[in-house]
């Protein structure tokens, strides 16, 4: 069982994205966990292949995606460790049931309903960790609002796209600036590598939307296009500094 386990462990870690490899690294080990969303349930066969997660609950709403939980753990013969589960969000789960929640590939939105909308299992758990796709900054003031905090947070370039991956736990969050709400204050504290790019990239697409601003003469596109030329300038500042910190 032992040599299976290793083998089924190299084959999915090999399969598995990078963004969620990084998932994987911010369950901490020996934890309860329930994946939501997870389709082809990648990250939950890799957590118990691992020896990092002893057992794994797989929701998924959809029924293409429910099947094609159920075959992939069926298939690598691990269905007494994880246990597939149809449902919406958190609504399978009984409160204390487990004490880790993943979320990756689902919208930002998406992960924040999820959340809101079953509190009396959220509040049981000890850990978030979760990969939004969109924006990240409205997820990380929700989780402020509810009473958990950045435990660390990380970023991913795959396939022409950054991926953010924060992990949360309850606790009181500190004050942020917007534009650390929005950047991500922990992957700043870091000077993530990645960062810079990322920034690069976002300050591309505003320079366009200010000059297509540009071209209206209507006051609300005035106030806009002097909105985003603040960002711009706030963004640039936080690039020369990433610049300089790389540097040194």
């Amino acid at each position: 069982m032992l040599t299976f386990l290793n083998a089924l462990m190299t084959t999915t870690s090999f399969n598995l994205p990078a963004r969620l490899r990084v998932v994987a690294g911010l369950v901490p080990w020996g934890s309860s966990v329930a994946d939501i969303g997870s389709d082809h349930a990648l990250l939950p066969l890799y957590l118990v292949a691992s020896g990092r997660s002893p057992r794994v609950i797989v929701v998924e709403v959809a029924p293409g995606p429910y099947h094609r939980a159920l075959a992939a753990v069926t298939g690598a013969g691990l269905t007494g460790r994880v246990e597939v589960r149809r449902g919406d969000g958190l609504e399978p789960l009984r409160p204390g049931e487990v004490d880790t929640v993943t979320m990756a590939g689902l919208g930002a939105l998406t992960q924040q309903e999820i959340l809101a909308a079953r509190p009396e299992v959220r509040r049981r758990l000890r850990r978030l960790v979760l990969q939004p796709q969109g924006q990240a900054g409205p997820l990380r003031r929700y989780l402020a609002a509810c009473g958990w905090r950045l435990l660390d947070e990380d970023l991913v370039y795959e396939a022409g796209h950054y991926y953010f991956i924060m992990a949360a736990v309850p606790g009181v969050s500190p004050e942020y600036s917007d534009l650390e709400w929005e950047l991500g204050p922990l992957l700043l504290q870091k000077r993530h590598p990645l960062l810079a790019g990322y920034i690069a990239g976002k300050m591309e697409k505003l320079t366009a939307a200010v000059r297509e601003l540009g071209r209206s003469q209507r006051a609300a596109a005035r106030e806009r296009r002097e909105e985003l030329q603040r960002l711009l300038l706030q963004l640039g500042e936080v690039s020369t500094w990433l610049q300089s910190a790389a540097r040194s």
